[in-house]
């Protein structure tokens, strides 16, 4: 996540999350840069600069502000919007299956890819004007080119401008009687499984990954995990590791249907076994 990235100290659960609570001041920031960069190109053409890749310029800077403006805000309130919690079953080798995932909200992941596919669309549309004053051949071709290409994409691949909820690409956690793994959907299908048995506990977080510290054959070991949803908090993951780590016989419930209520309450913060 961005802006624990940015930091190199180490930062306990409860510090990262005091950061991420923060996180309206990352799109704060970089529409502040937009903002101040599109007042210095308007009062560049107010000054009669003859130059016509500012106005051009100014049209794009404008683009993306509105383009990412859902994203931003999507960004600002990840915090306030907790994961979701499922329980799938499958068939594997003659027996059923069942594994909890713990699933990110898709707002932000949707909004930043709509915003990417927009943006650029804008951006292609708004340099037709600038190929056409270098020739008509040039506007002519920029024109046909975008024309083609955006409405290309929006006949065969129209979740690019129009992203849905199954299809955003967002990181879960899976969670397994044996241990639990980290998923990047679409990318990465899974991620070695760390066992339970295994983990001593959870750590810092430095420059936005998280340590987590493990010990095999008497070994002691560390596997850096890095957790991309913005609503995820590091305090809750730090809890359901310590409880099942320390809790072998409640491991099990991770099978069960009914482990999603168990998972539910160690997020929220609530007593599991009440």
């Amino acid at each position: 996540m961005l802006p624990l990235t940015l930091i190199r100290r180490p930062l306990t659960p409860a510090q990262a999350d005091a950061i991420m609570r923060r996180a309206w001041i990352v799109p704060t920031c970089f529409y502040a840069v937009g903002v101040a960069a599109a007042l210095v190109l308007v009062a560049l053409i107010a000054l009669d600069f003859p130059a016509l890749g500012l106005r051009y310029g100014f049209a794009i800077v404008c683009i993306l502000l509105v383009a990412f403006i859902p994203a931003a805000v999507a960004y600002s309130r990840a915090p306030s919007r907790p994961p979701r919690i499922t329980a799938t079953t499958s068939r594997q080798e003659e027996r059923t299956v069942t594994e909890l995932l713990i699933t990110g909200d898709t707002t932000f992941a949707r909004s930043r890819a709509a915003g990417i596919a927009w943006g650029l669309s804008g951006i292609a549309i708004s340099l037709i004007p600038l190929a056409f004053s270098s020739s008509t051949k040039n506007g002519f071709l920029m024109s046909l080119g975008t024309g083609f290409l955006i409405i290309y994409l929006l006949v065969k691949v129209p979740d690019i401008y129009f992203p849905r909820e199954h299809g955003a690409h967002v990181q879960m956690i899976i969670l397994v009687p044996e241990g639990f793994a980290i998923a990047e959907k679409d990318f990465v299908p899974r991620i070695e499984t760390v066992a339970w048995s295994y983990i001593v506990g959870m750590g810092e977080t430095i420059k936005g990954a998280t340590a987590i510290h493990c010990t095999k054959d008497g070994e002691d070991g560390v596997l850096w995990l890095r957790f991309s949803d913005p609503g995820l908090s590091y305090v809750a993951i730090e809890r359901l590791i310590d409880y099942f780590a320390s809790n072998p016989r409640r491991r099990r419930v991770l099978g069960t249907e009914t482990g999603v209520d168990v998972v539910r309450a160690l997020l929220r913060g609530q007593d599991p076994d009440a």
